[in-house]
């Protein structure tokens, strides 16, 4: 299936392509598991090597990221008016609520941080517009900030794409090697954050 996209990709630049490449950046937020970041990295090699334009392969993948995090960000506040009666019982503890709410008010306070750092989390980035939503936090916000994420990353992807050239194999690699990495990394950040907040006993209500 992949391979197929790919060769229909090499021989069909246009606004279709262009249309697909930025599907492609958007989708990965609503379905993490399926190669967005392939596709669009292939996109930014045919950039290199094809005809594509470098500017419209840019713009496409920006707005994908753009409609797919906004998509994922209307989720999350959906989920933030209901939490109250839509919450697991085995979230409903008093530890489990303590620690989603210690996440929930960090994110209040940085989440024009996290959402820059969103796009640099391959296969976590979906949950960062998730957690703005249920922390509600303004969709302008959410929207200036997460795109400036991508025009950072998709910026480096093409200045990757064209140290690489055409050799998409290598570009590949390297972004997945980083893609371990950042989310080795993250899972630790985040498993420490958690675990610090169960420890944390919350405090005694008042006589």
């Amino acid at each position: 299936m992949m391979e197929e996209v790919t060769d229909w990709l090499q021989r069909s630049e246009g606004p279709l392509a262009y249309a697909l490449i930025g599907g492609a950046s958007g989708v990965e937020y609503l379905v993490p598991p399926l190669p967005g970041d392939t596709i669009a990295l292939f996109g930014i090699a045919l950039a290199a090597t094809a005809g594509y334009s470098v500017l419209w392969v840019y713009l496409a993948l920006n707005l994908g990221a753009l409609c797919g995090g906004m998509s994922v960000y209307g989720i999350g506040r959906w989920i933030g008016v209901h939490r109250a009666e839509r919450t697991p019982r085995f979230l409903r503890t008093q530890q489990a609520r303590a620690a989603i709410d210690a996440t929930l008010e960090r994110f209040e306070r940085h989440g024009a941080l996290y959402l820059v750092l969103n796009r640099f989390v391959p296969a976590l980035r979906a949950f960062f517009f998730l957690a703005a939503g249920i922390a509600g936090l303004p969709a302008w916000k959410v929207a200036v900030f997460g795109t400036l994420s991508a025009m950072i990353w998709n910026g480096l992807l093409l200045l990757l794409g064209w140290i690489a050239g055409s050799n998409f194999e290598t570009l590949e690699r390297w972004v997945s090697t980083y893609t371990y990495v950042a989310v080795a990394v993250t899972l630790v950040v985040v498993g420490v954050v958690v675990w610090r907040a169960l420890r944390t006993k919350p405090a005694a209500p008042p006589p």
